[in-house]
């Protein structure tokens, strides 16, 4: 009766024996290929409804509070603002797992739309697109400073710079942060345009232009910067509405910079005509004639907005840390009259001979790291992370900003004895006798990972030992005093930007004799 209503109905009817044999195939391979568990966001807060945790965002010192989260919710977790996922990752293993080993996925970069669309800044290698353009630029880039090789060709002009930061501390003792900013920028003006800064007291031109093209970037780079960074319809919002002004930044950024990227490739063209252009990253390329303008003079923006403030802000943090850490001072100048002497300026030769120059080196870039966040990664597609360990999946959706938190990474107390002490013996093998083990390079953590780790890696590391070097080969260092003789504490912490400074402090930075002096005079 029944098979007569199916066939009725125009079922066909299957015999009792196949039908079953089909049926328990079906439970079978449901069984071992449905996932066995499903998977979901990593943790994080509770949102409100349809905004999420738009109100979680933190607005300033990003890391500390990412870190906070991490207490609470684990290595591994998530903020959701109207649908966009933000997973923050305070684990060195996990971000290893996903931009290390899956870069192909978690390579390319979020879209920005107030200082990347609207403000330009989308052109600069750090927020370019994974694609053929970034491949390019970087392979650019290895060429010019991906070995050790190539890199020692910079020394010497590094070194020429340093001295010359040597002798304006001298003559502008109350002007240390200003005279850094020169000294790193001169550097990477050099290698990028063979440009020499103007000499005296005014401000050379083009360097200014580039310092707030660089100030520019890093204010609008920071996650949150803008509401519209949250809440990407809003770039959309009319102008002379309020709440509109987001856009007259953003076309002021973009006009200047413009401005200084065609600035700097005019000037080597000009140079170049003239018979007189010093070698450069930009003249190189000029003479191949192997690659568009636009590429050259935005790869060449690239490394001076990218160099000079990372480097200037680790060794500002250097300057603090050794006037709070007399001790690791006087160590330091003990192996450096030892090995080098007292006639004449540590070079690069000299830097196997230095370990405790080095590592003390390898510390600063730990202690206060530049790019506490660096710079948000984007997943092309979902992607199931699994942990393993017995722990459940973990779902990072298509478009996730993935934050690798480079700072909590840094000082994770599991990692690093002591971690908010500066301890440059941390990287020494039984120091002195202590008996401790050398501690994790933080080069494997502060300089990016993946398709997207620093191109400017090794140029970083040789600019910070000749600057450290030098400077205590002829500086002493320590904290500065009011008018009635009591010692200023300096207050401790970092700015809130995508490439991080420390927090405004004095300190005073005198000759540590009369022959240090002559050495400064005469370098």
């Amino acid at each position: 009766m029944a098979a007569g209503i199916a066939e009725g109905l125009g079922f066909v009817s299957w015999p009792p024996g196949p039908t079953l044999i089909i049926l328990s195939a079906c439970v079978v391979s449901l069984y071992y290929i449905r996932p066995k568990r499903a998977a979901r966001l990593p943790p994080g807060p509770r949102g409100l409804p349809f905004v999420g945790n738009v109100l979680q965002v933190p607005n300033k010192q990003h890391w500390l509070r990412f870190a906070e989260m991490g207490d609470v919710w684990g290595d591994v977790c998530s903020l959701t603002v109207l649908g966009k996922t933000m997973v923050i990752v305070n684990s060195l293993k996990v971000t290893e797992d996903l931009l290390d080993a899956r870069g192909t996925n978690f390579s390319d970069r979020p879209i920005i739309p107030v200082g990347g669309e609207l403000g330009g800044f989308d052109n600069a290698l750090p927020l370019v697109h994974y694609g053929d353009r970034m491949r390019k630029e970087r392979k650019l880039f290895h060429r010019l400073f991906g070995t050790q090789a190539s890199v020692k060709q910079f020394a010497p002009l590094i070194s020429t710079e340093v001295h010359k930061l040597l002798r304006n501390i001298v003559l502008n003792p109350d002007g240390l942060i200003d005279e850094i900013a020169r000294a790193t920028g001169a550097i990477s003006l050099r290698i990028a345009f063979g440009y020499h800064l103007r000499d005296g007291p005014t401000r050379d031109p083009l360097l200014e232009m580039f310092e707030t093209g660089g100030n520019n970037f890093m204010i609008s780079s920071t996650p949150a910067a803008f509401v519209a960074d949250i809440i990407p319809i809003l770039r959309f919002w009319p102008e002379w509405l309020p709440g509109g002004g987001f856009h007259t930044i953003a076309k002021a950024w973009s006009k200047q910079i413009q401005s200084t990227v065609d600035t700097g490739l005019q000037y080597v063209k000009n140079e170049m005509a003239a018979g007189k252009a010093e070698p450069s990253f930009v003249s190189t390329l000029l003479e191949e004639k192997s690659h568009e303008d636009y590429l050259i003079k935005w790869a060449a923006a690239s490394i001076q907005i990218g160099g000079s403030d990372t480097t200037a802000a680790q060794l500002e943090a250097f300057f603090l840390a050794m006037s709070l850490y007399p001790a690791v001072q006087a160590a330091a100048q003990r192996e450096l009259d030892r090995v080098v002497g007292n006639d004449r300026l540590p070079d690069i030769s000299d830097r196997a001979q230095l370990p405790y120059i080095d590592a003390l080196c390898k510390e600063v870039v730990r202690w206060h790291v530049a790019a506490p966040l660096a710079v948000p990664h984007c997943t092309r597609e979902d992607y199931i992370y699994e942990r393993g360990g017995g722990m459940e999946p973990l779902l990072i959706p298509k478009d996730s900003l993935v934050i690798p938190n480079l700072w909590k990474m840094a000082h994770d107390p599991a990692r690093y004895t002591n971690p908010m002490a500066f301890d440059p013996s941390r990287f020494l093998a039984n120091w002195e006798g202590n008996g401790k083990k050398v501690e994790q390079d933080p080069a494997d953590i502060c300089f990016g990972y993946g398709r997207r780790v620093c191109p400017g890696r090794l140029l970083g590391e040789t600019a910070i030992f000749l600057e450290c070097s030098a400077v205590l080969s002829v500086f002493n260092i320590s904290k500065a005093r009011d008018e009635k003789g009591v010692i200023i504490e300096p207050e401790l912490g970092q700015t809130s930007a995508t490439v991080s400074h420390v927090l405004p402090f004095k300190c005073v930075v005198k000759p540590r004799n009369a022959r240090a002096l002559a050495l400064i005079q005469g370098s």
